[in-house]
């Protein structure tokens, strides 16, 4: 039998856990037949953690920086569950590989990966281009790329720590942000499998093998749509969030009302964790009140539209059906276009990353950003960057007083109506923005005054996922939604327009959130409401702390609303100043002016 030829690599790093000593025995004892020797491999002592998929996560960072700490030239990282096929044909199918790796500017070489989409070189038919894959089991890593792989690492570790799902940030899941941007390659068919044996991460026997076995034709990337190069640019709306209806509203308006565009709205559900609507009923109602056509999900069929655009309401793919996903789409050519459904204010790493950073932000053709500094923070989270990334000013802010019927004077009233937006709590009390469980108790203290009308609309994951939370945030929900019951100035606005919420209101006290922009301007006072102990306010956002009132403690709370009732806005004219200064409201719609990029990007050709 020819053996196979390891010079590709300094050094094998198999990871394994103390307790695993079967895996260490069987992996040892097949390393060695295969014609490693005792000095190039090295056991990495798996670090373990109560939740496996982060161990698994801080074990490959450490393989990593092994590597990168003694300057090896590249390094193959094996999880010790790992298994080569041991035929003459896969040990020639290995060797030629690796003797074509030296000749190619890869970044990473998978020994076997469990593969969702590749594209097969044309020059021969044994490495295929990794488009999408999971499974970080065996894998080849160039000097080049130790650093940009640990930092991808690192950010999924982080995002993990701070409650992120398994299913959005494991290791070989948020690594695909990096796939569609660098050279990924793969030996095909795969050099080995996953074993069938019990998973320390699943805590269950799994058997992964068919996985490795695919046919080509089963994960080979599919056609791309022919674009049209004349005639109306076909761009269709996913609307999927019904509070986020007046992202798309004056985009949709724009393109309507111009006939180089051909528009279609897409019913699509939001999955979310505890999702209640999966048919996208009230998406479906918002359409019909405003008499608007609309396709439901069930019966849109992508490839016999082909659109040229689909524009995505916001970057979660996991919350949508998979022929929605912006991977799937992005695959078959169709271009992306992204309105941040947030005007995000929040700091924590997870929120960096859901706002900037996820696989629908990377794969964007455009990004539609409303001010300068938050194109800026596109060019420091994304790791495609922000040269696809426009500023517009965002569409929520199109024919604001027509939207929220805001008069040029409110009369004055002896009751001041006050909106509080609390945000959503996480179980076991994480930290985030959220200050309802700091605060709640002022808010009881606030009901007991005749001057005050309190409307409490929550985001609208508060009252989805209460019941997670801690015993304390459960209590103050309860005490506030009974108070509700029994007292004619409190009231829950929990419907998906607020209009006349944002109409009826005096002023506005926010958590870190849309809100703080969105609120803007209406030139009413606004109240930010944060903690020590809270996650505070991104670089986009940060002129806020010195541009609105701000709460720290609950007597601020109270200094604020004696304020309102007063008739005082101490701080009225430096908001206004921060209102022209950072929202790039124009007479020009955010609208119009998103459906003019697109149809220059798209049109430019058949006009030069």
């Amino acid at each position: 039998m020819t053996a196979i030829n390891w010079n590709i690599v300094d050094r094998v790093i198999f990871i394994n856990l103390k307790k695993r000593k079967d895996r260490l025995t069987r992996i040892t004892k097949q390393l060695k037949k295969l014609g490693l020797t005792a000095e190039k491999v090295i056991r990495l002592d798996a670090i373990k953690h109560e939740k496996g998929y982060i161990g698994c996560t801080q074990s490959h960072i450490a393989a990593l920086e092994m590597a990168r700490d003694n300057g090896w030239e590249r390094v193959l990282i094996l999880e010790d569950d790992f298994s080569f096929n041991e035929s003459q044909k896969n040990f020639d199918n290995l060797n030629r590989y690796f003797a074509a790796l030296p000749q190619i500017n890869w970044q990473v070489a998978f020994l076997a990966a469990n593969y969702r989409r590749v594209t097969p070189l044309k020059s021969v038919d044994y490495i295929v281009r990794a488009n999408f894959a999971w499974c970080a089991c065996a894998y080849i890593v160039n000097h080049r790329y130790y650093t940009r792989l640990i930092e991808n690492y690192r950010e999924a570790l982080q995002a993990q720590l701070q409650g992120g799902a398994q299913a959005q940030y494991a290791l070989d899941v948020h690594w695909n942000s990096l796939m569609q941007q660098d050279l990924w390659l793969g030996v095909f068919p795969n050099a080995g499998v996953q074993r069938l044996d019990k998973s320390d991460i699943e805590n269950r026997t799994v058997d992964y093998r068919a996985l490795f076995r695919k046919p080509l034709s089963q994960i080979v990337a599919p056609a791309k749509f022919t674009p049209s190069t004349s005639g109306p640019i076909k761009v269709d709306f996913y609307f999927q969030w019904p509070p986020g209806w007046t992202n798309f509203e004056s985009v949709i308006e724009a393109m309507q009302a111009n006939p180089a565009f051909d528009c279609r709205i897409v019913v699509v559900p939001y999955l979310n964790w505890k999702a209640s609507d999966v048919n996208g009923d009230i998406q479906r109602e918002i359409l019909r009140e405003r008499g608007l056509d609309y396709t439901g999900f069930e019966d849109y069929q992508l490839e016999e539209r082909q659109p040229d655009v689909v524009f995505l309401q916001n970057p979660y793919d996991e919350a949508r059906p998979e022929a929605f996903r912006s991977d799937y789409l992005h695959e078959r050519g169709v271009k992306i276009a992204y309105i941040p459904y947030a005007l995000d204010s929040g700091i924590s790493e997870e929120v960096q990353l859901y706002q900037f950073n996820l696989l629908c932000q990377n794969l964007a053709t455009w990004i539609f950003s409303r001010s300068e500094r938050h194109k800026a923070e596109f060019g420091i989270q994304c790791d495609a960057g922000n040269n696809h990334v426009y500023v517009t000013g965002h569409p929520k802010f199109d024919h604001y007083q027509r939207r929220f019927h805001l008069p040029d004077e409110k009369p004055p009233t002896k009751i001041k109506t006050l909106l509080w937006t609390p945000h959503f709590v996480l179980p076991d009390g994480r930290k985030m923005s959220t200050t309802f469980t700091l605060y709640g108790a002022a808010f009881l203290k606030l009901i007991e005054r005749a001057d005050i009308h309190l409307i409490i609309r929550p985001h609208p994951l508060l009252s989805q996922w209460i019941g997670e939370a801690s015993a304390t945030a459960r209590s103050l929900y309860q005490q506030l939604f009974d108070a509700a019951k029994h007292r004619s100035n409190v009231e829950w606005d929990s419907g998906h327009d607020y209009k006349q919420t944002f109409a009826r209101s005096d002023a506005l006290l926010a958590d870190a959130g849309s809100f703080l922009f969105e609120y803007l301007p209406s030139k009413k006072p606004i109240l930010y409401l944060t903690h020590e102990s809270c996650y505070g306010l991104n670089r986009t956002a940060d002129f806020i702390y010195n541009a609105y009132d701000v709460a720290w403690q609950e007597e601020d709370i109270f200094t604020f609303v004696d304020n309102i009732v007063a008739g005082r806005d101490p701080m009225k004219a430096t908001r206004e100043r921060v209102l022209r200064e950072e929202l790039q409201i124009e007479e020009r719609t955010a609208g119009e002016k998103i459906a003019e990029i697109i149809c220059a990007s798209l049109r430019s050709l058949n006009r030069s």
